[in-house]
């Protein structure tokens, strides 16, 4: 199940995943409180988040977008396809408020699986450091 919930219910997989032996708060966004920023969560049938995604209303380039960060999915459930139901789960309700460009600072990890999402690069490979190298991603909804 899908829902949207509170920052508190996703940050242990967002540090699990994505900042590994890093402190707990280093999974904690600025824009994580921004206005509009809405968290979504994959639950499993014992409640547990096993897939999130975080998406911020972010201009980008001066264009009126939405930002999407903090996704993650337990390593024991890559494969399931619930990355692909969060995120599109996440893109429908960016299109709902009215956003039309949806962009991301991706790690080069993960490329295909935005490819396959309908995400084209924008820009140079840069690096993050203490997480590796990223590209920036865009798409619009609708």
């Amino acid at each position: 199940m899908i829902e949207e919930v509170p920052l508190d219910d996703i940050i242990d997989l967002r540090c699990r995943v994505l900042r590994p032996g890093l402190p707990r708060d280093s999974a904690r966004f600025v824009e994580d409180r921004r206005p509009g920023s809405f968290h979504l969560a994959y639950r499993d049938d014992a409640g547990g988040v096993v897939s999130c995604v975080t998406f911020v209303p972010e201009d980008l380039d001066g264009m009126p977008a939405w930002r999407f960060r903090g996704m993650a999915t337990d390593e024991a459930r890559r494969g399931e396809g619930l990355g692909s139901q969060v995120l599109k789960a996440g893109l429908v309700t960016v299109a709902a408020r009215g956003g039309g460009l949806v962009w991301c600072n991706a790690r080069v990890s993960a490329l295909d699986f935005y490819r396959r999402h309908g995400f084209t690069e924008r820009g140079d490979v840069f690096d993050i450091p203490g997480i590796g190298p990223h590209v920036i991603l865009t798409r619009h909804v609708d």
